[in-house]
């Protein structure tokens, strides 16, 4: 692979890969909603899911953005509201991820949004679903609070994906598993594409770019 598709594969895909395999053990047949689905963690993890053999639901913020998850792989997508989201919005989405579901929920739930869309998609899961905590791009001061009793009315878990330090830890293990990822690649199964590129002189916006939300997929900067 070229320089510009390598820099949109390893933290992405290793760290979808490393959470659907290892931690959720995504079996086939089984149902994902992933939120903040457009972007660069998102995409790799539609697709990976989709290689599995899964059901892909695709959660984002825009119409445009679940268009691209389509266009991706992803089975069904919906638009979710953006920003921080009152009572009525979160049973609303819980009730929309029932609906897409046939009432049965989400076997798997992957989510680096966090934010208020965490707890009613929490709601909204399978009977011994795993709920994949990858991150938080609703930002650092709305990481969520869990009640830990639907756990139990779930006999769900919550499982959270360290990659970076997993990879460290058991620098074996990650080999195997991009070996797999080289092999998916390899066969067309997934397909780490820049959505946007940007030089090093203007860094600052892609930067910006990131923080306002406007990417749909990997950004990459160009030496």
């Amino acid at each position: 692979m070229d320089f510009t598709t390598a820099a949109c594969f390893s933290t992405t895909y290793g760290t979808s890969h490393y959470g659907l395999k290892d931690k959720a053990q995504l079996k086939a047949g089984e149902t994902v909603l992933i939120l903040g689905a457009s972007g660069g963690v998102g995409i790799s993890a539609i697709e990976i899911a989709k290689a599995m053999g899964a059901k892909v639901i695709a959660a984002a913020s825009t119409q445009e953005k679940v268009d691209v998850c389509i266009a991706n792989g992803a089975d069904e997508g919906f638009v979710y509201p953006s920003g921080n989201l009152d009572r009525d919005q979160q049973k609303e989405l819980s009730n929309k991820v029932k609906e897409l579901t046939g009432g049965l929920g989400p076997n798997v739930i992957y989510d680096p949004v966090g934010g208020s869309y965490a707890e009613p998609c929490l709601r909204s899961i399978a009977w011994e679903g795993r709920y994949l905590v990858i991150g938080f791009a609703a930002g650092a001061d709305q990481i969520p609070k869990m009640p830990l009793n639907l756990t139990l009315l779930k006999g769900c878990q919550i499982i959270g994906v360290f990659w970076g330090a997993w990879a460290g830890m058991f620098p074996a293990e990650n080999q195997k598993n991009f070996e797999e990822l080289f092999s998916m690649y390899a066969d067309g199964k997934i397909n780490p594409e820049a959505s946007d590129k940007f030089t090093l002189d203007t860094a600052a916006d892609a930067i910006a770019h990131l923080a306002n939300r406007k990417a749909k997929g990997k950004v990459v900067i160009n030496f």
